[in-house]
């Protein structure tokens, strides 16, 4: 999950992985990771989700955990037209990371507005 501080990302995780929500959520520090198991066309899929920090601060340590990701979800705030514009910076980001043989075609992207 990655996008601009504040947009939703931790909230999105915990509601997907524990299926709560907490009103207070802190801000998230560096990276935070979750783990679920799912079940997808009868085998059992086991995901590792990365919550990583939206503050500019963060950049460095964050983008590391781009490296070998089957999949990114870019999170944006419906409220705040900013985050959405800030998109492109985030997937010109998870390109400069992940980008294999000049081509995003391998990752799996999805946009979410919260």
């Amino acid at each position: 999950l990655t996008g601009d501080s504040g947009v939703g990302k931790s909230s999105i995780l915990l509601r997907f992985t524990d299926d709560s929500f907490a009103t207070d959520q802190p801000a998230t520090i560096g990276v935070d990771f979750k783990v679920k198991s799912i079940d997808v066309e009868g085998k059992k899929v086991k995901l590792t989700i990365w919550d990583t920090a939206g503050q500019e601060r963060f950049r460095t340590l964050t983008s590391s955990y781009y490296r070998g990701a089957q999949g990114v979800i870019l999170v944006y705030d419906v409220t705040r037209k900013e985050t959405f514009e800030n998109l492109e910076q985030w997937l010109k980001e998870v390109d400069m990371y992940t980008n294999r043989d000049g081509v995003l075609s391998h990752l799996l992207l999805w946009l979410r507005g919260s």
